[in-house]
């Protein structure tokens, strides 16, 4: 299990890995978490209600596997709770960073959909926040909304 940590707003989210649907995604998870990684974060423009964590391959921590992320338990509409990992490989898609990227969606409430400027994307539910914390994680993500960009941790529960 991990937790993940918004101090500004107090989210502070337990969230169960989902190793036997989305195994090497539920991996990348559990390594940020081992580094106690922290990454900006922000609220999403197109896909509805998420907390976004954009992560360029270059920012991850040093000694981190950046692995080719397999579909696994993908979608294009998760739903309130669900922690997502989309991957997009080096020139595959138009105006990312050079490089390998990663993002973690936070999504916190219903009409939840993957769609970007450039398309629809699919991404892989690995991890979901716990029933008993939904409920505050929920009222703490409209936090962030309202105060823009922050700082999220990844953290072993």
């Amino acid at each position: 299990m991990i937790r993940l940590v918004e101090p500004e707003s107090g989210l502070s989210a337990r969230c169960q890995l989902l190793h036997d649907v989305a195994p090497v995604s539920a991996r990348f998870l559990w390594e940020l978490a081992e580094r106690q990684a922290s990454f900006e974060a922000l609220h999403a423009i197109w896909t509805g209600p998420e907390i976004s964590v954009p992560m360029p391959a270059g920012v991850l921590p040093g000694t981190m596997e950046r692995p080719v992320l397999p579909p696994e338990n993908a979608t294009s509409y998760p739903e309130a709770g669900d922690i997502v990992l989309a991957y997009l490989a080096a020139g595959s898609t138009k105006g990312l960073p050079p490089g390998d990227f990663y993002d973690v969606g936070l999504f916190y409430g219903a009409g939840g959909r993957l769609m970007m400027p450039f398309g629809w994307i699919q991404a892989n539910v690995c991890a979901r926040i716990l029933d008993e914390d939904l409920a505050k994680a929920q009222a703490d993500c409209r936090t962030i909304r309202y105060n823009g960009a922050c700082t999220l941790s990844f953290e072993i529960a």
